[in-house]
């Protein structure tokens, strides 16, 4: 699956983002260019130098025929009209930069 520039988050029936288990919340991201929508469950959010980013791994219910999870790293930015938007890291050097915030993070929430 390739990742686009610019995802927006998408409510189902106007309903805040649901919980899918005790503590996962589950995004549904809609691709602004063709309109494909993506669930994912937020994995982590946080805050680099001013800018906001999320983790996100793919989410599909447990029935035993789903694809080893995928996991994306995405700018948060929030629109006028307080939209909320997921952009795409092109720059390799603040995708290395967020990923080893990220993964610092994750090393200190398993001890």
């Amino acid at each position: 699956m390739s990742w686009f520039d610019r995802f927006s988050t998408k409510r189902i029936n106007d309903e805040p983002i649901p919980q899918v288990e005790d503590d996962v919340v589950l995004a549904v991201l809609e691709d602004l260019d063709n309109g494909h929508e993506y669930y994912l469950s937020i994995v982590d959010s946080f805050a680099v130098y001013g800018r906001e980013y999320v983790a996100m791994s793919s989410y599909e219910p447990d029935d035993g025929t789903h694809r080893d999870p995928e996991f994306v790293l995405m700018r948060f930015d929030t629109g006028q009209q307080g939209e909320h938007y997921y952009q795409s890291i092109r720059n390799k050097k603040e995708l290395e930069l967020v990923f080893n915030v990220f993964y610092e993070r994750y090393l200190r929430h398993l001890t």
